[in-house]
């Protein structure tokens, strides 16, 4: 289960871009395909479900920091917000990182 512990812990462990070979996008992608309509156009992903206005129709394989698989879920995870897609239907998820909570430096001086 995915809860927001995970969600933490998950922001908290990818923090750097993975190499594309490490991130076994072409396996993800084929695990996927039974309910989610993905075009690979070379430097970037095209998720065919989504309408062409959605801001996450397409993304750039460089920008992803990880691909992570749980029991019901594939995220794909990028330094704001994470990609969840259904492995069971069509369903697919957006969490958007939390801004980090300033110091008191921070929320006097705006750093």
């Amino acid at each position: 289960m995915i809860t927001e512990e995970v969600i933490k812990d998950i922001y908290k462990k990818f923090k750097k871009r993975s190499k594309e070979e490490d991130l076994n996008l072409p396996f993800y992608l084929e695990e996927l395909k039974a309910h989610h309509k993905f075009i690979d156009e070379g430097d970037e992903i095209i998720v065919g479900d989504l309408d062409d206005f959605n801001p996450f129709h397409r993304f750039l394989k460089r920008a992803l920091y990880a691909v992570l698989e749980f029991d019901k879920w594939v995220a794909f995870v990028f330094p704001t917000h994470i990609l969840f897609f259904s492995k069971n239907d069509s369903q697919m998820s957006v969490h958007f990182r939390p801004d980090e909570k300033k110091n008191l430096l921070g929320k006097i001086f705006g750093i």
